[in-house]
């Protein structure tokens, strides 16, 4: 009973609170609403405030608008009252008939200039049409007042209206063009494509113009009323409104009006029509300021705690400095915990041709502050942080990659005098062994029994291995260690090299006694470039560098008895057998200078005067030397497009004759050369594959006509079908018809018979098995058949020896892609044969352009890691690299954009032709390589989700205008010399660290190396500190820099190192394209597509 009636005073009391509790709620909720809807009328009346300000300063803006438009009617009215009244011929044109040319003050100011008018005369219409850019979003076809604003800031508008009044060919292009064919702004933003180098410095001009006036009146303003407080203020900061909410400009109401959301909408659309899409074109036009407005109005209130947190929300997402990125559409990949780190600022101002500019990062140039390193400390942390959620695939993707290699690499030996010459790497070392052994042509019988002597045994000659552990310096690996060139005396006694412990790249000279096996402690010389012994072996001939790494004198090294060495002076080096050249490279003029090692005493004499823009190479063959040159012919003044053969007699009184005896024909280049005893071997561009082939000498070349290279019977050296990548072995031998070709195939072809002998082809394990025939390795990508010139009949059926592929598994083409100017960019893709134009496929552009350099499209196992995973690969051969004719002079100093383009070209075409999904297309670019993929980024955001940049040239204004950093006098040939202030102008506009513009940036990873003395560490630093500072601050968290802090420019080096620093690569690549989930769910890391266990 007693427990009842307790039980019941709890029920009696628990219903007793509940109604006060009810009370209290009920009250409480009065007073919320009563609060709520005090909040709604303060703020509905704010804002109906607000709003009939605006209103009434657009009426003021409108009215201004109104007067000044009847004003210039009537000044047209006056101009034109004398003008003959235009009869169109045609229907359509009279709109612009009518416009009456603006004077030539105009004109030159808004850069209607000659130079412009002979420009666009060459421009055709299908230059608009094929033009290679993305389909634009739908906007308004609402005209404005202009009909060529919409999307044009006011300099172009400006400029828009002149040329359609004044250039007749843009004139009639547009009239039939706009709209069947394409949107007006679509139009003309291909137009200021075009022009963009002849009309920038005018626009830079004016803009500047504008700026200084503006800062004028900002003075003025203050002199007038000095108790106003300055705009920057902190104590205004807070309360003031933004001035652009109440300063609407005519341009910004036709924005709102018309719906010009302009082309910033760059992030990567999920594909659903929401507000998300809507949000981020607001963020380009200038709504945005009037939520800034309210929202300083408002800031003073408790709205943080008020009853509607959304509002909260809305206003206050984010900083002001952020604003315009509040709805980046972008979804950049996981972000860690760890912030990016800041980079400090210090004010440096720099100046060029009356420009100045700030470079707040400058002080990274000095390698030696403490801080410098302190920064590349932090940048490595948060790499770190961010790859962090990578640690498996990395793992599995080393896994892989080691799987694939054989145990042991090694290289068929080389023939060369009574030595067997080869190279292998020692089962789970990271560097290559040099080794030799005495030959046998005496028969196998004689062969054993010098063996049994200890006559054959291997010779170890060096030992990459030794000399890292000699100078290790890091714990896991062997330490950092640089080969730079290798030369064997001609009596096989000693073996010179240079050697590289810092990644600096300065080069010590290192003779070895190959008898004793011991390195000559006298020999060593620092800073040396190249080597070359003379014919005796008596003497050593090398060249050395100064503070710029310019090669800038010849010395010799003279053997004494026992071994010993005396240094004298004489000169250097390109060849081994009877002359010994010396190259001297500067501003575009080329001189070489010939020694006779035979009569040293004679000195240096030099071959041939330098010309501008003239080059040329030399061989010596029994007293001819042959020459590979571009000089003018006789036809012409200017250097030659592409390269030819001359030939002169070897003597010093008439090196200066030349007679041309081999051109090169149609759809072929010459590229290079090289001589024996009884052949001529050219490396040659056949249609833009590469090729070798060979011509028997000496030449019987009695006419004054040079002969074609089809004429002299030569052969052409059989290779696979889709080979992308060929270079010469060393072929030491002179007296020797076997020439040997590498790297992804090694083939040696005897000239003399012509036949040729498969001796190695890269392994890879799991994916092909070794052939009886073969004892070195299988395995080369790609490889249908053999191919031959058509005239090449000498190559018999029992010759087709097959050449083990993964054509199965892989397939390879190559197309031409169309440019911005109707150049055709070769286009080579790498796919797995189940991803032909599914539209879904990830994909990786690879881009250099650069030197004159051919793209290298050499095959690696590494790629199956990112083929198997359905990766597309795709080599742009880009303008300003090597190829046919002119094609690296088109893409260098002023024509630089022509390489920037093709490859943006490239990628649109990936993308549009279904080879690679619109948001999942990569780009990778190395060095030189990187200042192309940088520029390209600068132009197109949202081309690429994600690119890779290895130790990329970025701050190319700053770096060439310091000539006393290491090779920048050699690359003013290439890039042009930003003294002159036209290669300035030029320079500057694509530099990527000077282009770097608002808006959401793709992914980023940039590597760079501390001891780089190529491209310097504060290139990539100051790069991302930039793109940080700038950019959308969510996207440029996806901006990550990796520093090798003991390594140089070509990284570490080593056989598994190498497989680290790839997994790193694809890891980010694969994180960056958000597919690192699926990744996790896949079973790449229990094996490959190919079904084998990693």
């Amino acid at each position: 009973m007693d427990l009842w009636q307790r039980a019941k005073g709890f029920a009696e009391e628990a219903a007793k609170r509940s109604q006060e509790i009810s009370k209290e709620a009920a009250k409480r909720s009065q007073e919320l609403t009563k609060g709520a809807a005090k909040f709604s009328q303060e703020f509905v009346s704010e804002t109906a405030k607000k709003s009939k300000e605006i209103a009434s300063e657009a009426a003021k803006k409108a009215d201004l608008l109104r007067s000044e438009a009847l004003r210039a009617a009537e000044q047209i009215k006056t101009l034109t009252v004398d003008l003959p009244i235009p009869m169109p011929s045609t229907v359509g044109q009279a709109s612009n008939a009518a416009v009456v040319p603006e004077p030539g003050s105009d004109l030159e100011r808004f850069g209607v200039t000659e130079e412009l008018r002979e420009f666009v005369k060459g421009i055709t219409i299908s230059t608009f049409r094929d033009f290679p850019m993305q389909d634009e979003p739908e906007t308004s076809d609402v005209p404005t007042v202009s009909n060529v604003r919409q999307d044009l800031n006011e300099w172009q508008a400006r400029h828009a209206t002149l040329v359609l009044s004044t250039v007749k060919e843009i004139s009639n292009f547009r009239y039939e063009l706009c709209p069947r064919y394409m949107k007006e702004r679509k139009f003309w933003r291909i137009y200021f494509i075009l022009v963009d180098s002849h009309v920038a410095p005018f626009e830079k001009q004016y803009m500047e113009e504008l700026k200084k006036k503006e800062e004028q009146k900002q003075i003025d303003s203050v002199k007038e009323n000095p108790t106003a407080l300055p705009p920057t203020a902190p104590d205004a900061k807070e309360t003031e409104l933004p001035k652009s909410s109440t300063s609407l400009t005519a341009e910004d109401l036709d924005a709102f009006l018309l719906g010009d959301l302009g082309s910033d909408d760059e992030g990567l659309d999920d594909g659903k029509d929401g507000l998300d899409d809507d949000f981020d074109k607001i963020g380009s036009t200038s709504i945005l300021p009037l939520f800034d407005a309210y929202a300083a109005m408002l800031r003073g209130r408790a709205i943080l705690s008020s009853p509607f947190p959304f509002l909260s929300s809305l206003f206050f997402s984010a900083s002001a400095s952020s604003a315009s990125y509040s709805f980046c559409k972008r979804k950049p990949p996981y972000h860690p915990s760890l912030k990016p780190p800041v980079a400090k600022k210090i004010p440096f101002t720099c100046s060029a041709h009356g420009r100045t500019w700030e470079d707040p990062y400058r002080w990274m140039s000095d390698t030696g502050d403490p801080d410098l390193v302190d920064y590349l400390g932090r940048e490595n942390a948060y790499a770190d942080s961010f790859m962090a959620d990578t640690f498996d695939i990395r793992r599995s993707l080393v896994g892989e990659m080691k799987s694939r290699m054989p145990d042991k690499v090694s290289t068929p030996p080389e023939h060369w005098g009574p030595w067997s010459y080869y190279q292998y790497i020692p089962e789970g070392r990271e560097y290559p062994v040099l080794c030799r052994r005495l030959r046998h042509p005496d028969g196998y019988a004689k062969a054993l029994l010098n063996y049994m002597r200890g006559c054959h045994r291997e010779e170890i000659l060096l030992d990459w291995n030794e000399i890292a552990e000699q100078f290790g310096m890091l714990e896991i690996y062997a330490g950092y260690v640089h080969i730079g060139t290798c030369r064997i005396s001609l009596d096989h006694k000693f073996l010179a090299y240079t050697l590289d412990i810092s990644g600096n790249e300065s080069f010590t000279l290192q003779v070895k006694d190959l008898h004793s096996g011991h390195v000559i402690p006298n020999s060593k010389v620092e800073g040396v470039v190249s080597l070359a012994w003379a014919g005796d072996s008596s003497c050593l001939l090398y060249t050395v560098c100064d503070a710029t790494q310019r090669p800038y004198r010849q010395c010799s090294i003279g053997i004494l008895d026992g071994a010993g060495f005396r240094f004298g002076r004489s000169s250097a080096i390109y060849r081994k057998r009877y002359e010994l050249l010396y190259g001297y490279y500067e501003h575009k003029r080329w001189q070489v200078y010939v020694i006779d090692t035979e009569n040293m005493k004679d000195g240096l004499w030099l071959v041939r005067e330098r010309v501008a823009g003239v080059q040329y190479f030399l061989e010596h063959h029994y007293g001819f030397f042959y020459i590979l040159t571009n000089a003018p012919l006789e036809s012409t003044s200017s250097a030659a497009e592409g390269y030819y053969l001359a030939r002169c007699i070897a003597e010093k009184s008439l090196t200066a004759e030349w007679q041309v005896i081999v051109l090169p024909g149609q759809d072929v280049s010459f590229q290079d050369m090289d001589i024996f005893h009884g052949h001529l071997v050219l490396s040659i561009q056949q249609k833009g594959l590469p090729l070798f082939c060979s011509i028997d000498i000496p030449m019987s070349v009695n006419s004054e006509q040079p002969i074609k290279l089809e004429n002299l019977n030569p052969w052409f050296f059989p290779v696979p079908s889709c080979l992308c990548s060929i270079v010469a072995g060393s072929n030491h031998d002179f007296m020797s018809s076997i020439y040997r070709v590498m790297p992804d195939i090694i083939v040696d072809y005897d000239m003399g018979k012509r036949e040729f002998t498969i001796l190695h082809q890269e392994e890879v394990v799991g994916l092909t098995e070794k052939g009886e025939s073969d004892s070195y390795g299988v395995a080369f990508p790609f490889i249908f058949t053999i191919t031959k010139s058509k005239k090449d009949e000498s190559l018999e059926d029992g010759q087709q020896q097959s050449w083990t592929d993964l054509s199965e598994a892989f397939s390879c083409e190559r197309i031409e892609v169309v440019s911005h100017d109707g150049f055709m960019v070769p286009l080579t893709i790498v796919r797995p044969q189940k991803a032909k134009h599914t539209n879904q496929s990830p994909g990786l552009l690879h881009g250099y352009g650069a030197y004159g350099e051919v793209l290298d499209k050499s095959w690696c196992s590494d790629h199956i890691c990112l083929l198997s995973r359905g990766w597309v690969l795709a080599y742009a051969d880009v303008r300003g690299g090597g190829g046919e004719g002119s094609l690296h002079q088109s893409g260098t100093r002023a024509c630089k954009m022509n390489s920037i383009y093709d490859f943006t070209a490239c990628g649109m075409y990936l993308v549009n032709e279904g080879f690679v999904h619109k948001n999942k297309l990569a780009a990778i670019g190395c060095s030189a390589g990187g200042l192309l993929v940088a520029a390209a980024i600068n132009i197109y955001h949202s081309l690429f989700s994600a690119v890779i940049l290895k130790v990329p040239f970025l701050d190319i204004c700053n770096t060439m205008l310091n000539p006393c950093l290491p090779l920048t006098i050699l690359d003013y040939d290439e890039f042009g010399d930003p003294r002159n202030q036209a290669d300035f102008e030029i320079i500057h506009h694509y530099s990527p660290f000077d282009n770097i513009t608002q808006g959401c940036y793709p992914s980023v990873l940039v590597t760079a190396s501390f001891h780089d003395s190529r491209v310097g560490v504060w290139e990539a630093a100051k790069w991302v500190a930039q793109v940080r500072e700038k950019t959308c601050p969510t996207c440029s968290q996806s901006v990550i820099l990796k520093t090798n802090m003991s390594g140089g420019h070509f990284g570490e080096g080593g056989r598994y190192i190498h497989c680290e620093d790839v997994a790193f690569e694809y890891a980010f690549l694969i994180k960056a394209m958000g597919m690192l989930d699926d990744e996790k769910q896949s079973h790449y890391y229990q094996m490959d597509s190919f079904g084998k266990k990693c």
